[in-house]
């Protein structure tokens, strides 16, 4: 198990990370999310040896890697890392690349291991390219491949599929969710984008300010956020606020928004009574009402203020009492139009403000 105990690492009079703990059992694949400068790539540094805590410690089973004061050097820590930019040596062939780490072997020993880390990769045929005769995404591979040769405890990587287009990132997501259970690992992944990591995380990581706001399964955080802002990494889309009303029913909390009345499911305990309230709603939970529809429990009226083609439908933004909630949709509607929306009460999340 990888274990980091109260991690702090501070740049002059800036916080990076605030005692930060995390504990990745073995095999899993933990993703770290969040907004830039929010300590992520630090903390894998940390894990990596490339820096030094000023507090607590990291432990990797019953092995200590840092504490204040001390470090284990790189080299010596069991675990490889896979840079944002690749970092393939320019001269080498594909196969010298992987083999790299490998001199200790006999020649045909390390020939059969490069050969199937290519093979493990699905790039056996380019094992005699040199990295400027392949593609972005093959030269992640490669990378993937260096890494995995000296068949480390702990797996690390940066930012992988950032540089690679919208199209091929989509296909590495796959990729990777096969990899990562072929090999068995401990990966420590880091990225902003949390719908790229919901594809092959056990545990996803929110952090946020040098702190983890969220963990958990990504089924868990993406349907019980703790917070607004957490829904909003989340893809809730939707932000309105209002003023919390009683109704009847102890799991149902009424938001008054302008004049009309939502309500919604009471998900959190700090939520009370009264006072002002955010409602965090994704788009899928949101539909035009029909004629039947209007007047039920979570409609709302408002008038269409913009409508923007996104290649596969309309997205349609809607002003609910001064407030925009927007919709996705198969049909083209002309602003200035009045239209009544319904709002899946299920799927929204209600916060204190």
């Amino acid at each position: 198990m990888l274990r980091i105990e109260s991690l702090t690492r501070r740049f002059g009079d800036q916080t990076i990370l605030k005692a930060l703990s995390l504990d990745v059992p073995e095999g899993d694949v933990a993703c770290l999310v969040g907004p830039s400068g929010c300590g992520k790539s630090t903390l894998l540094r940390l894990v990596a040896g490339l820096d030094r805590p000023d507090g607590g410690q990291i432990r990797l089973g019953e092995t200590t890697l840092s504490a204040p004061g001390w470090a284990l050097e790189p080299h010596k820590r069991r675990l490889n890392m896979v840079f944002q930019d690749y970092a393939l040596w320019p001269h080498m062939r594909v196969s010298q690349i992987v083999g790299y780490g490998l001199r200790h072997m006999t020649r045909a020993d390390r020939d059969a291991r490069v050969a199937h880390l290519l093979k493990l990769v699905q790039i056996p045929h380019l094992a005699d390219r040199l990295p400027s005769q392949i593609s972005g995404g093959q030269q992640q591979r490669v990378a993937i491949a260096r890494a995995l040769a000296t068949d480390p405890d702990i797996l690390l990587l940066d930012e992988p599929l950032s540089n690679l287009d919208v199209q091929l990132r989509l296909e590495m997501r796959k990729e990777f969710s096969e990899l990562f259970k072929a090999v068995g690992k401990t990966v420590l992944y880091v990225t902003h984008d949390p719908l790229e990591a919901c594809a092959f995380a056990d545990t996803l990581v929110v952090m946020r300010e040098g702190e983890i706001e969220q963990m958990g399964s990504p089924e868990s955080l993406f349907a019980e956020p703790r917070s607004a802002w957490i829904a909003t990494l989340a893809g809730y889309e939707t932000r309105m606020e209002g003023e919390l009303t009683e109704i009847s029913g102890r799991d149902r909390v009424g938001v008054r928004i302008g004049d009309q009345l939502m309500e919604l499911p009471r998900r959190h305990i700090g939520l009370g009574r009264t006072g002002r309230a955010v409602v965090m709603v994704p788009s899928a939970a949101i539909s035009l009402a029909d004629d039947a529809g209007r007047g039920r429990p979570g409609t709302l009226k408002g008038q269409i203020t913009h409508c923007l083609f996104e290649g596969r439908g309309w997205r349609v933004v809607i002003d609910i009492e001064g407030q925009p909630l927007s919709l996705n949709s198969t049909r083209r509607f002309a602003p200035g139009g009045w239209t009544t929306v319904h709002v899946d009460a299920s799927a929204a999340a209600v916060f204190p403000q």
